[in-house]
């Protein structure tokens, strides 16, 4: 049962979760904006909030061909991971010491979504059976012989620009 229910009501941390909770208390955020559209409020930390990540992707910087912007490279500390929707497709993006990398946000084993996994250093948890994954590459540390696809990472002034 507690599978079903994870299924339909997500993860206590996942997107869902994060995505009720926002929906919840938009009407609390509203009111506290000033004429600028921003809130009041701290930027929301990555590994403890979804939907926001505290600084929106640059929209004046031009990416390389054939690369989107999907995020401000001061948005995503260091050791953060984080779930991207861009062009319809889900990603996730990794910060290692201010290197960043992109790459498929579904797990193989069972399609467990990465950007909502533990990082540790180089190395990307799984969070439903905790298989690992190099996120410089995309290679599975748990069985070698799979992996997930990694993206081309270039930063544009503030922006991180992934080729899609």
């Amino acid at each position: 049962m507690s599978l079903l229910r994870t299924l339909i009501v997500g993860r206590e941390n996942g997107v869902r979760a994060k995505l009720r909770d926002a929906i919840l208390s938009g009407e609390n955020s509203s009111s506290s904006s000033g004429a600028s559209g921003q809130t009041d409020a701290e930027p929301l930390a990555v590994g403890e909030q979804s939907l926001s990540l505290g600084l929106e992707a640059p929209k004046d910087v031009t990416p390389p061909e054939g690369f989107e912007v999907v995020l401000h490279k001061d948005a995503l500390p260091k050791g953060d991971v984080v779930e991207i929707i861009i062009g319809g497709k889900a990603i996730a993006v990794a910060n290692v010491e201010g290197q960043f990398y992109a790459f498929a946000n579904a797990c193989p084993h069972a399609d467990g979504p990465l950007g909502e996994g533990g990082m540790e250093g180089c190395l990307v948890k799984c969070p439903y059976h905790g298989w690992e994954f190099d996120v410089r590459d995309g290679s599975c540390v748990t069985v070698p012989e799979q992996s997930v696809e990694a993206y081309a990472v270039e930063i544009v002034e503030d922006a991180v620009c992934v080729a899609m």
